[in-house]
């Protein structure tokens, strides 16, 4: 009776070790609020399992075919492209996905535009760059106060 106890005690404590090094690594999240800033880089400085997420920054994208050209080529003084870049490392041998989420506000704390999207996180990358882009309102880019940062990652 005794072996029997003992059996089953070591064969649950294996099973639940065996859990715990099968249980994959859990989605991350960081979000981060800033004073607005264009071509500024802004420290994260989030680690989560394999994924480190090193700094963000939100730039002008300058050029003669920028987004902005494109989607509003008669009304260049209007509108800027801008791109939203992350600097992350994945140690993971796997993808990861991410979503990138950026809002800027005015002075009141009212949304005036913003950038939402899936990127990738390659796997085995060391300080790596994903970056998405997007059309807005040269006039809602110089009434920003604030910069809010949110990116949620996951296997």
């Amino acid at each position: 009776m005794r072996s029997t106890t003992l059996r089953t005690v070591l064969g649950t404590a294996a099973t639940a070790l065996l859990l715990l090094a099968a249980t994959p690594a859990m989605a991350g999240q960081v979000a981060e609020t800033f004073d607005f800033a264009l071509d500024e880089w802004m420290d994260l400085d989030a680690t989560d399992g394999p994924i480190t997420l090193y700094r963000v920054r939100l730039d002008k994208v300058e050029g003669r075919l920028t987004k902005a050209t494109v989607a509003r080529p008669y009304n260049p003084e209007f509108v800027e492209t801008v791109r939203l870049q992350l600097e992350y490392t994945n140690e993971s041998s796997s993808k990861w996905n991410a979503r990138l989420t950026a809002r800027w506000l005015d002075e009141d704390g009212d949304p005036i535009d913003g950038i939402s999207a899936n990127e990738k996180l390659d796997k085995k990358s060391a300080r790596k760059i994903t970056q998405v882009s997007l059309v807005t309102l040269k006039y809602g880019l110089e009434r920003a106060r604030t910069l809010e940062v949110e990116i949620h990652y996951e296997p």
